[in-house]
């Protein structure tokens, strides 16, 4: 642009200096003339203005100049601007792909976890008749199963941005005793096939509870006793320990192994930091560390090449509101079937209700069915909306289990299309979303309950009473009218 500016100013300046030119030549024509001596006067005039006009005329080259020149400096730093954009989007893009990589490998490494323990104790509960063996295993297979969905909803929780804790008095004998179960394959099945030997010593010697999430502080001595049964290629033997210091629990998990280096011990704590190549993520330690400190405690460790490792974990008592200590009891040490076996016997004194109940999983529908019908209940089960509306339309049910994400029709369009059918008829919505469902799509579909993925066979049997208390009512309601009548 500024040299189109340049070519249509060059005829104008020409014609100034031909201009200049003429105009000068005329005066000396003129003084030369009327008075010779005005030459001499003249002539350095004439000089100095055509000097002059040279000058202006080089000035105006060079500013033009300049002008192009920062013209194309400026559009070589947009250019550049507009690439360091680009780029750092592009980073900014690879960084949140990695981050969702990362949180991906920990969830799946988590829940493999999960499903190892639960696989691998239902294959052995299969090779047994021992009713022991059954209980202890079934406890264990519920606990694990407890664990994945609580590890589900501590990430729902993150993506939320949720930072409260439901923490509760916690018994610290029970957690080690279901640490040192849940790693049995670990520190005695595998090594043992192998012909190595671990011996594992449980030490109880801390009455008092402590305030957390059994599930996290749990996850937490599971991953220590692994990464103490990995130190020990050749066995050894570990130990957990509780104890009671001042007002707080300490626990250590102690091994014989390999132990550490000080520039190794320095940095475990650290996210993605492994010295096991592959075959680790380097996330049990940190998240560990994150899950102590929500609760308020420490962990500190001690190591020494070829001396073993000690991690010790300090945990503040819990305290009553007088301030008293909270500690363990007879009634914390209630069993599996002395729990469960209650709400089923229940239930199963309550009336016979028809249910119907919808899932696109057919592991679900099997397992929702096998619960109603042990509480007598009579089931029919549909794969899908448009077969569960079938099944209305041609029978009487007194109540209705739907999921929520099936193909074709939703559980929100299959409950809202039943209850303009029948507005009394009670709905369950069964949800893998957990507690993300919004309260204003379970108004506008009519839904009674949602429940949240994993469910209980207990939560199920409080539903059938639910449904139960509510049939009696409205049976007595229609009594009443009818005598009034």
């Amino acid at each position: 642009m500024s040299n189109l500016a340049n070519k249509s100013k060059r005829p104008f300046d020409l014609y100034i200096w031909l201009a200049i030119c003429a105009g000068g030549m005329a005066w000396l024509l003129y003084a030369y003339r009327v008075d010779p001596r005005l030459l001499v006067i003249t002539v350095p005039v004439i000089a100095a203005a055509i000097l002059t006009y040279r000058t202006y005329l080089k000035s105006i080259k060079a500013a033009a100049a300049q002008a192009e020149q920062a013209e194309q400096q400026v559009l070589e730093l947009s250019h550049h601007i507009a690439e360091q954009e680009r780029v750092r989007e592009q980073f900014a893009q690879i960084e949140k792909l990695s981050a969702l990589g990362e949180l991906a490998s920990g969830v799946a490494h988590d829940f493999n976890n999960t499903l190892a323990g639960i696989l691998g104790r239902a294959q052995l509960l299969l090779r047994t008749n021992d009713p022991e063996k059954i209980s202890r295993g079934l406890r264990i297979i519920i606990k694990t199963a407890e664990d994945g969905a609580k590890t589900v909803k501590r990430i729902q929780d993150f993506a939320r941005q949720r930072r409260d804790h439901d923490f509760e008095p916690v018994s610290v004998d029970q957690i080690l005793f279901a640490v040192s179960e849940l790693t049995r394959p670990r520190w005695k099945d595998k090594p043992e096939a192998a012909g190595v030997h671990i011996n594992l010593d449980v030490q109880i010697r801390s009455k008092s509870k402590v305030m957390g999430d059994e599930s996290e502080l749990r996850e937490v001595l599971v991953n220590m006793v692994f990464n103490a049964v990995d130190a020990m290629p050749m066995g050894g033997q570990l130990t957990l320990l509780a104890e009671d210091i001042d007002d707080s629990v300490v626990i250590s998990v102690a091994d014989t192994g390999s132990g550490m280096a000080t520039e190794i011990r320095s940095r475990i704590f650290d996210p993605f930091f492994t010295t096991k190549g592959k075959a680790g993520m380097g996330l049990g330690l940190a998240v560990g560390f994150g899950i102590i400190r929500r609760h308020e405690g420490t962990i500190t460790v001690h190591s020494e090449i070829s001396q073993g490792t000690t991690f010790r974990i300090t945990l503040p008592a819990a305290k009553a509101q007088d301030g008293s200590l909270i500690t363990t009891t007879a009634l914390d040490q209630t069993s599996f079937n002395e729990e469960s076996s209650s709400p089923l016997h229940e239930a199963r004194r309550d009336s016979q209700l028809r249910v119907l109940v919808v899932d696109d999983e057919e592991c679900i529908r099997d397992l929702l069915r096998e619960i109603l019908e042990s509480v007598h209940c009579a089931v029919s089960t549909a794969a899908g909306g448009h077969e569960a509306l079938a099944l209305f339309e041609s029978r009487d049910f007194d109540a209705v289990f739907t999921d929520v994400g099936m193909p074709g029709m939703s559980g929100w369009e299959l409950a809202g299309t039943i209850r303009r059918q029948s507005k009394d008829i009670p709905i369950a919505v069964i949800t893998g979303w957990g507690e993300v469902v919004a309260s204003l799509e379970q108004k506008e579909a009519g839904v009674n309950w949602v429940i949240a993925k994993p469910f209980t066979a207990d939560r199920i049997f409080e539903l059938v009473r639910e449904i139960v208390a509510q049939r009696e009512i409205e049976d007595i309601k229609r009594r009443l009218s009818s005598v009034a009548a």
